[in-house]
């Protein structure tokens, strides 16, 4: 600043709250009001330099800070936005707005220092989305934030429509559900109000649990019960989150689920939910339902360590309300399923359910590795799901891993009425075979067609063919057939010497099929060639 001339320096005294009040200072002139106990200077002219003309209040410990802080107003680092009609009028804000722009937790009592704190989430949720003066208005529909910290639950929280909740991330935000085989978050439907939560009952499709996000957080279920408990609700979004449960062995069962779905009817149910990135760690069942829910996605999830992954339809009574399709048009998509005891999927009632993109590694060995397999990976009892593109780490080991080739049964990945490719391209080598030998496996439980679709590439002769085999085994009467319909180009005088069929094995020794291996014959000499396979099965 350029100090042009110091005349004088001089204070101005009187009462702001007498006669006409505070005059307007000489530029650079201070004032002081003895009555408010208020000191001003005056702004100077704008032909100064002034932007204008006026007195300037200085802050004193008189003075309230907060009923100053309607002056905040965004400003960008290089200070170049115009956030009102014109640069000398922004639009300023309170801080008590600015502050109630984030609703945290803490606000209604719960921080996070692992004591009980059901009453506070209740009460927050209550208040933000239940309260009648706001309820389902827009500006009802806040987010309410968790800050990291261990927030005990001692009974379910109800979550009603359009609720926001959202945690400082996995391992962060941390909710303990201490209840025996109860709830952490069950939703609810709108004609609820505080403390008094509607019954499923009463839920309509205008009604019913909606909207609802919910991501950020640790949920755990020590004692049993399901961490997210959804019902009759749709359009709602959950995402990273870790769900984990009490189930550790391959034998105990504990009640509940990681997600577990209900729904009043087929109209009022479950549907176009998603969930995304959510973990399901040590549950009986990750994912539970028995009624009829529609089009829910589960993308990039992960699903360790439990009994069964996603159970959808197994105590299904058809017919009654609620349960009149099972679950239908669900999408599990781009997970992994890892250490599942049983099977991964298994879908008892419910069609056009699709898994796809999946990795499956540690299915259905009850818990050990895939030297003592015991249920299929994928299962479907009801007509119309399928499997598309999806991984299995058995398809590797059990079809021509030689760690697995003798004496164990090939379980099949997936079981059930279903057209399917099974996992992706493999790759095996050929020699010169001067008897048919094992190549590799597939799983012979019941009747099954297969579609093995190859590239045969020599690099020891001029030798290569493109060609699929069909393979039809009826492991009850022991047959098995195949045809190799092929194209060959090369060495004319080698082109009959690579063949192959099929061979029916009972690997367990209990004078039942359970396997058929593809063998292979390669007359040719000291050859050096690789055959890539893809495999599709008809059930």
């Amino acid at each position: 600043m350029a100090v042009v001339s110091i005349s004088r320096i001089q204070v101005r005294r009187g009462r702001k709250n007498q006669g006409s009040g505070l005059p307007q200072l000489a530029s650079g002139e201070l004032g002081w009001a003895v009555d408010a106990q208020e000191l001003w200077i005056g702004n100077g002219a704008v032909s100064e330099g002034s932007p204008y003309v006026g007195n300037t209040k200085l802050l004193s410990e008189h003075d309230d800070l907060f009923q100053f802080a309607k002056t905040y107003a965004y400003k960008s680092l290089s200070n170049n936005y115009q956030t009102g009609p014109s640069v000398n009028a922004p639009i300023q804000r309170t801080l008590q707005a600015r502050l109630d722009d984030r609703v945290s937790i803490r606000s209604f009592g719960a921080n996070g220092d692992g004591l009980d704190q059901t009453a506070a989430f209740q009460r927050a949720l209550d208040q933000l989305y239940l309260n009648a003066a706001t309820k389902l208005t827009a500006p009802s529909r806040v987010v309410l934030y968790v800050e990291a910290g261990n927030y005990t639950f001692s009974s379910a929280v109800r979550v009603p429509p359009y609720a926001t909740i959202v945690g400082a991330g996995i391992d962060k935000t941390i909710i303990n559900c201490t209840s025996n085989n109860g709830c952490a978050f069950i939703t609810v439907n709108d004609s609820s109000t505080p403390g008094n939560y509607a019954s499923d009952a009463t839920s309509t499709t205008l009604n019913q649990a909606r909207e609802i996000q919910i991501s950020g957080m640790t949920i755990q279920m020590p004692n049993g019960g399901n961490a997210l408990d959804l019902t009759s609700c749709k359009d709602s979004t959950f995402k990273d989150l870790k769900l984990k449960g009490a189930w550790e062995n391959n034998d105990s069962v504990t009640n509940g689920a990681g997600l577990y779905f209900t729904s009043l009817s087929t109209a009022v149910n479950c549907f176009r939910n998603r969930f995304e990135d959510v973990r399901f760690e040590g549950w009986t069942n990750a994912v539970k339902s028995d009624h009829d829910i529609t089009d829910n996605i589960f993308t990039q999830c992960s699903f360790k360590t439990c009994r069964t992954g996603i159970d959808f339809g197994s105590a299904t009574v058809l017919g009654t309300s609620g349960q009149l399709t099972g679950p239908i048009r669900n999408t599990i998509e781009k997970s992994t399923f890892d250490d599942i005891s049983r099977q991964a999927l298994d879908i008892t009632v419910g069609s056009d359910n699709l898994s796809t993109n999946n990795r499956f590694y540690n299915c259905g060995n009850n818990m050990g590795s895939s030297s003592n397999p015991v249920h299929s990976i994928i299962k479907f009892t009801s007509f119309k799901n399928q499997t598309i593109d999806d991984w299995f780490q058995r398809t590797e080991e059990l079809g021509y891993d030689a760690s697995y080739q003798t004496n164990i049964p090939y379980v099949p990945e997936v079981e059930g009425s279903t057209i399917a490719d099974i996992g992706t391209t493999y790759k095996v080598t050929i020699t010169n075979y001067g008897e048919y030998s094992k190549l590799f496996r597939l799983a012979a439980d019941t009747t099954r067609a297969y579609e093995i679709e190859y590239v045969y590439k020599s690099s020891a002769v001029n030798a290569s063919r493109t060609g699929k085999l069909d393979v039809l085994v009826n492991p009850a009467q022991n047959l098995v057939t195949l045809t190799d319909d092929y194209d060959y180009i090369g060495d004319v005088n080698l082109a009959q010497n690579l063949k192959f069929k099929a061979q029916n094995y009972d690997e367990n020794s209990n004078s039942s099929v359970d396997t058929v291996a593809i063998m292979v014959l390669n007359s040719t000499n000291s050859d050096n060639a690789t055959l890539t396979y893809k495999v599709k099965i008809k059930s």
